[in-house]
């Protein structure tokens, strides 16, 4: 347990999947009971779109889902 004496370093490491990764859900997990809520996508794409003018008036939570639905959002 840290006690605040001493001093410390702490590091972030991220991860990005190379330029043209295509994310995509598993055709497996996919059938008529458990439809494919997202079409697939180049991950670039979609980086790009997070930083981009339309989307920054976007919740950062519902990036994905403005970028990538197929269908409209559920209303609350």
């Amino acid at each position: 347990m840290m006690s605040g004496d001493k001093d410390r370093l702490s590091l972030a490491a991220f991860a990005i999947p190379v330029e043209g990764t295509i994310i995509k859900a598993p055709r497996e997990l996919i059938d008529e009971q458990h439809p494919q809520l997202y079409k697939d996508f180049n991950f670039m794409d979609f980086f790009l779109f997070a930083f981009s003018d339309p989307a920054k008036h976007i919740d950062s939570g519902e990036q994905l889902q403005a970028f990538a639905s197929l269908s409209p959002p559920i209303s609350n």
